[in-house]
């Protein structure tokens, strides 16, 4: 079970990289916002789905969760999870899941990593390189994008737990940054 929950998790933060582009990537057209509320949407439903799957495998997985993770390293053998929440960054599993989406976000102005702070906090920075895109994506239109997507932050927070052990009060931030690192906004989405 504890495997499945980390590829499931593993694949929806790569969903929130795309939805957090795919949100906030565009000029504010009606088209683009329409395709972010889809891809919400479709976040939202494989967030379910995982949930679903990870309920319904919990005892054809367990073993199969115990022995990749004594394999790479990565997790702790006896619950199947990740040690940290630095460690679930860092493991090999989650920089595959991300690295076509980091390199789509590259091609359109945006650059992005991912990051563990604190023990608790899966922090997203996003940093936007392109000139035109940066007079698009003001902090207005950043923080309207970010507030419509709090469900979905919100369930990727909830899910941690499951994917890494000993982290209490899990908290997804996502911050925007322009091409000099200066901070244009940022919205921590606490697990409820």
């Amino acid at each position: 079970m504890k495997n499945v929950l980390k590829k499931w998790m593993l694949l929806l933060c790569a969903l929130m990289l795309a939805a957090a582009m795919t949100a906030c990537g565009s000029g504010g057209s009606d088209d683009k916002k329409d395709e972010a509320k889809e891809e919400t949407a479709q976040t939202d439903e494989a967030s379910d789905d995982a949930s679903d799957d990870a309920s319904s495998n919990d005892d054809a997985s367990a073993d199969d969760g115990a022995s990749d993770d004594a394999e790479d390293g990565s997790g702790d053998a006896a619950s199947g999870k990740f040690e940290s929440l630095d460690a679930f960054v860092s493991s090999d599993m989650m920089q595959a899941q991300l690295e076509s989406q980091i390199a789509s976000l590259e091609e359109s102005g945006l650059s992005c990593e991912l990051t563990a702070e604190g023990g608790n906090k899966l922090v997203y920075n996003y940093t936007i390189l392109d000139e035109a895109v940066a007079v698009l994506m003001d902090k207005e239109t950043l923080d309207a994008s970010l507030t419509e997507m709090a469900d979905t932050f919100t369930g990727v927070a909830n899910m941690i737990p499951a994917a890494v052990d000993g982290v209490e009060n899990p908290i997804v931030v996502v911050r925007y940054l322009d091409n000099t690192g200066a901070e244009i906004t940022s919205m921590e989405f606490p697990a409820e």
